[in-house]
């Protein structure tokens, strides 16, 4: 029990100098409140300040989680030169300070492998007696675009491209770009209220190479397609006129040749058989 006093007296130290003090020169600067980021990444909650007054006091940095009912859960804090750091089991060697020393003026903090159980409203609390400032922050864990797949569909000169991502956290927004020749998407093409689906009736001149990106407010991923327009060769068909030509050479060529080929036998065999004759005639 007084370990938990010594834990959580400075939360309670700080409200209670909000409601003694006035707006004092101690300022907490933040570019915006509500931050989103995929789960499983990396976040940077910002909390830069600036003080005026030249205090001797040390500069105390908590950074808390803020429940529905206000109450509030101290994860990091900076006092008096040392640092505390596992006072949330949960987020126990998950949340640094960006700066090595946090009373420099920068008490940002970064929150590794977010889980969707970090998606709270988070307070940095800066006290430097007399001045104190602090900030909430809301984080929104979402889940990023999955690798969308694509595919392309053709029927006679009717083409549809489609593409979708399994795994996101809506809104998803689909976009379609051409990626050679002239890169410019077909203005004849339609997309479907999600934009995950495009049809139009291909010409030549679209053929190509395309791109789909799926991005939402904690991703992109894209994939791509290639939409081929050649044309099948047409078949090569004799004419009737052409085909009787080539027939007829083709007959006097193999007549001629066959004649040759008769008349070398032919005067083989005569030449043969008169010479047997010209032997029988001598051997008498």
């Amino acid at each position: 029990m007084v370990m938990m006093w010594h834990l959580l007296w400075p939360s309670v130290l700080l409200g209670l100098f909000f409601n003694i003090f006035p707006a004092c020169p101690l300022e907490i600067q933040t570019e915006k409140n509500h931050y989103y980021v995929a789960r499983g990444s990396s976040v940077q909650l910002p909390c830069a300040y600036t003080h005026t007054v030249d205090s001797q006091q040390y500069t105390e940095v908590l950074w808390s989680i803020v429940s529905a009912d206000r109450d509030e859960q101290p994860i990091i804090w900076f006092t008096g030169n040392r640092l505390y750091s596992d006072l949330y089991k949960p987020m126990e060697g998950r949340v640094h300070f960006t700066s090595a020393n946090p009373q420099n003026g920068d008490a940002s903090i970064n929150i590794k492998d977010v889980r969707l159980s970090d998606m709270v409203m988070y307070r940095c609390a800066v006290k430097k007696l007399p001045e104190l400032d602090q900030k909430d922050l809301d984080l929104t864990v979402m889940e990023a675009p999955s690798q969308p797949l694509c595919s392309v569909d053709k029927e006679d000169n009717s083409t549809t491209f489609k593409c979708r991502s399994l795994h996101g956290t809506p809104p998803l927004h689909y976009i379609w770009s051409k990626t050679s020749g002239n890169k410019v998407l077909p203005t004849q093409a339609i997309a479907d209220p999600t934009g995950a689906t495009l049809h139009w009736n291909i010409t030549e001149r679209e053929c190509g190479s395309y791109r789909c990106t799926v991005e939402s407010m904690v991703g992109t991923k894209h994939c791509d397609l290639h939409l081929d327009c050649s044309l099948p060769q047409p078949n090569i068909v004799s004419s009737p006129r052409l085909l009787t030509t080539t027939a007829v050479v083709a007959i006097v060529v193999t007549v001629t040749a066959l004649f040759i080929v008769t008349l070398v036998i032919a005067v083989f065999l005569y030449r043969k058989r008169k010479q047997q004759s010209h032997d029988i005639e001598r051997e008498i």
